[in-house]
């Protein structure tokens, strides 16, 4: 196993990590139109040849009308060994109790990289009212203000996005979700391939199969989404030219106060 690889699995961590926010069903924190978790905390094991190769651990807390989502994913076992990377997200919105708004409003996203610091990522999002005016980005040492035409979000909400919708309505079978990622607007494709039961913790669960893929690329995961956790994706498989590259699963779960 070398370097680069194991850096690119961890690097591509950062999108399949967020998909633990959905493990609770809608609650005091939720609208009609974009529901949301209780405050939790989750753990997620990522392998590739086998192996485990890193982990995810994700912290979501809601409080004074702040979300505050955070995701450190780590290189873990022999890829430690070649490559002892850790990735920290942290994408911060707000939320009033009021539900003045009918979704939360993005206001910031860090990314970090202990290793390959010029990498790291900065992203501002500035708001007129309930109207995102632009959003301004940092990476590799170049900035870029950008004009979206719909909703936008760091690329580390774009699972809770979807799962949202599947909240909203369980018959959803895709749509497409805008993100900003190193200075530049990309689209996301999530489309239902079918229903498959899956061994979870020595129980099967009926699932539905969805294929996520970013326009233009040769990567796509597919993600089962169980009806019984919520929507949780209680698989991931990481797949580039057609060929597995990593997958990803749940490890623990705890709920926070």
């Amino acid at each position: 196993m070398d370097q680069q690889p194991t850096f690119n699995i961890i690097q591509n961590l950062r999108f399949l990590g967020a998909a633990v926010l959905l493990l609770v069903s809608c609650n005091a924190y939720a609208s009609n139109h974009f529901p949301l978790p209780t405050n939790h905390h989750s753990t997620y094991s990522v392998t590739k040849y086998g192996a485990e190769v890193g982990q995810i651990d994700n912290h979501f807390l809601y409080q004074d009308q702040q979300i505050n989502y955070t995701s450190k994913a780590k290189t873990t076992g022999m890829a430690a060994f070649f490559l002892k990377e850790v990735i920290t997200e942290t994408s911060q919105l707000y939320w009033p109790g009021d539900k003045a708004l009918e979704t939360p409003q993005q206001t910031s996203y860090i990314q970090r990289h202990k290793k390959k610091k010029k990498k790291d990522q900065n992203i501002s999002f500035s708001w007129s009212g309930a109207k995102l005016v632009d959003v301004t980005s940092s990476y590799k040492n170049k900035s870029a203000i950008l004009i979206p035409n719909k909703e936008v979000w760091s690329t580390q909400l774009l699972p809770i996005v979807m799962s949202s919708y599947l909240l909203r309505d369980e018959n959803t079978t895709g749509d497409t979700i805008q993100v900003v990622d190193r200075n530049r607007l990309r689209n996301y494709d999530f489309t239902l391939e079918g229903k498959e039961s899956i061994n979870f913790n020595d129980t099967m669960y009926s699932c539905l199969k969805f294929k996520i893929r970013k326009r233009n690329s040769s990567r796509f995961t597919y993600a089962w989404l169980s009806a019984d956790h919520y929507y949780l994706p209680l698989v991931m498989e990481q797949y580039k030219d057609n060929e597995l590259n990593a997958s990803m699963a749940l490890k623990e779960f705890k709920l926070l106060k």
